[in-house]
């Protein structure tokens, strides 16, 4: 599975801004809830939540990937934001986060819901892949970023 096939253009977000990880989970959601990709917010915001309760999302070095399944969503979702100043978002290492992939899956998709958070994982361990994400210009530019490296 490519990532290219799950994050659409109008799910990446650009001069996202959050004091911290409760915020921007709650901005995470409106975002996408804006777009018309997601029915249940409540749900899934506290699928995140959920999912945070468990350990921090934040894993270090400017990145988090905060993930959840649940029954409140019908299709594979990934969406991705970037903040300027950084969000306290208790990572890992206690940096602020500037990447945030946010994936949302039903509760059946087990197999490419892990298949997908390895494969971001992977791709944000390449120092190249997260400074042309950090620079990119537009949507546009992030979407040829991941094309190129997926």
């Amino acid at each position: 599975m490519q990532l290219v096939d799950v994050l659409k253009e109008n799910f990446i977000f650009l001069n996202f801004e959050a004091e911290n990880k409760d915020q921007a989970i709650e901005k995470f959601i409106a975002s996408l809830q804006k777009t018309g990709a997601i029915k249940e917010p409540e749900a899934l915001k506290d699928a995140l939540f959920e999912r945070e309760k468990l350990g921090t999302t934040g894993v270090g070095g400017g990145i988090a990937m905060p993930h959840a399944r649940s029954s409140a969503i019908k299709d594979l979702t990934v969406a991705f934001f970037r903040s300027e100043s950084g969000i306290d978002f208790k990572a890992i290492d206690g940096s602020p986060v500037h990447i945030v992939f946010m994936l949302l899956a039903p509760i059946s998709s087990g197999g490419p819901y892990l298949k997908l958070l390895a494969k971001i994982s992977r791709l944000l361990r390449g120092e190249d892949f997260k400074s042309s994400l950090l620079e990119a210009p537009d949507a546009a530019a992030v979407m040829q970023i991941i094309r190129e490296n997926d």
